[in-house]
This record gives structure tokens, sequence and C-alpha cells, in this order.
């Protein structure tokens, strides 16, 4: 895959931009996730798992960092879903 070498948005820093007598949201939030939203999630995984394995029988050597970060996405929604706090 050939990049421009632009900066795309989804590489820059993630998070809206602070007006500047914002401070910056506490990384200790807690959110609330209903179990719709919870399954479109699990939905997206499975999107990313099957691009995945579709990479994979091509067995192409150049899209071997792409099936790396693939799976490394996947992991990190996964392990972030289930470390969320449930909310009484």
């Amino acid at each position: 895959m050939a990049q421009s070498g632009r900066e795309r948005h989804r590489d820059r820093d993630p998070g809206r931009r602070l007006l500047p007598d914002e401070e910056p949201a506490s990384p200790h939030r807690s959110f609330r996730i209903s179990e719709t939203e919870r399954q479109q999630v699990a939905e997206c995984l499975r999107y990313i798992d099957e691009a995945r394995r579709a990479l994979q029988d091509q067995q192409n050597p150049d899209n071997r960092e792409i099936i790396r970060e693939l799976r490394a996405s996947a992991d990190r929604i996964f392990d972030t879903m289930n470390g969320l706090e449930e909310l009484p």
C-alpha cells in the first residue's frame, strides 16, 4: 500500500482540540455503554478479523505489517471493552 507522505486526520493527536481556557479531560473518566453499542463494537471487531484473515489467505509478504496491526488493533479494542467498569 503506497502512502503519499501526507499526515492523515487519524494520524494526528487523538481527541478534539481544546479551547485556550479548557483543561484536558481526565484519563480516568467513566463511560456507560449500552448492550446495543457493545454489540456494534463486537460486529466491528468481527469485520476487522475477517479482513485480517482475508489478507492472510493471500499469503502476500507485503501484507504482514497490515495483518499485525489489524490483530493488535482488534486486541486493544477488545481489552479496552473488557476493562470498562460497570457503573451502578
